[in-house]
């Protein structure tokens, strides 16, 4: 191989790999349940709920996610990181998990005995809402919700 052709078969690497980055979604931000839009499954321990946030952070393939469940005046929060490159990891202490980057969506999944949680997320009608498509398979029932979230607007 010459060396005119290695250096376009390099630089023509390079296009595609920035090509990619670039159309990598980017979830970050502060995200408010809109209940109105959503379709939450009642077998969920939804009992009380009265909104929900999602704060990401995303920087390239790391995700970090908070998720504030609000119940009247208390807020319980709960959050994981994952690297978007659809291997295995440990996630928190009793998970197993794995995110991967889709065409139009980030697919996170975790696992253990008897538990299986994969929640798709991407975005609605617009850059301003995320749709977070949930399966839960487990105790103490399984069940399908779709959470639709508005963007929060700095104030």
């Amino acid at each position: 191989m010459n060396t005119k052709l290695k250096f376009l078969l390099l630089l023509l690497g390079f296009v595609l790999q920035s090509q990619i980055f670039a159309q990598t979604l980017n979830f970050t931000g502060t995200w408010v349940l809109n209940f109105e839009k959503s379709k939450l499954d009642k077998s969920d321990n939804l009992n009380g709920l009265t909104g929900q946030l999602f704060v990401i952070r995303q920087d390239g393939n790391k995700f970090s996610l908070k998720i504030y469940h609000i119940y009247g005046d208390k807020k319980k929060k709960i959050g994981f990181r994952m690297r978007a490159d659809g291997k295995t990891r440990r996630v928190k202490v009793l998970f197993k998990g794995k995110l991967e980057q889709k065409e139009s969506s980030l697919q996170a999944t975790m696992w253990r005995k008897n538990y299986l949680n994969s929640v798709n997320y991407k975005f609605g009608t617009n850059q301003n809402e995320l749709v977070a498509d949930e399966v839960f398979t487990g105790r103490p029932k399984d069940h399908h919700s779709i959470w639709v979230f508005d963007r929060e607007v700095a104030k």
